[in-house]
């Protein structure tokens, strides 16, 4: 997923969470409905960005990756056909492990958004000295 879906998708399972954890268990609505209905309240509230992708692409994403955080066994992609029959399985939990399962899902979305890159060295150091090096902490040659 690319950066940019990745902090949409970020977005609507964040949400997601927040408006899940106000309901009483009882009144949770399904996790597909809950999906699609803040996708196109972010949207109309222009929380998306200047150019969202396709808000269905969107909620599959989410989907996609709550259920592969419940089930890592069956891989799932977002062009599933079946991802709004497998999101009802997670309706059947109980509200407590759907809002920790939100929460992972959240946090799976938001540290791989937030890496920072890898650090390559394209040559050797630069420093020459005997000592540590203040600039890079290499303790140069012996």
């Amino acid at each position: 997923m690319n950066p940019y879906h990745r902090s949409t998708t970020d977005r609507l399972l964040t949400e997601a969470h927040i408006r899940l954890a106000a309901c009483p268990d009882q009144a949770a609505p399904p996790l597909h409905d809950l999906l699609a209905r803040l996708v196109v309240e972010l949207y109309d509230d222009d929380e998306l960005g200047s150019h969202p992708p396709s808000l269905g692409r969107v909620v599959d994403q989410a989907a996609a990756c709550l259920l592969n955080l419940a089930f890592p066994q069956r891989t799932t992609s977002t062009f599933d056909d079946d991802l709004p029959a497998r999101l009802e399985e997670l309706d059947h939990l109980p509200l407590p492990k759907r809002l920790r399962l939100l929460e992972a899902a959240t946090r799976h979305t938001t540290s791989a958004a937030q890496q920072p890159p890898a650090r390559h060295r394209s040559g050797p150091c630069a420093c020459s000295g005997s000592s540590i090096s203040v600039a890079c902490g290499h303790a140069g040659p012996r």
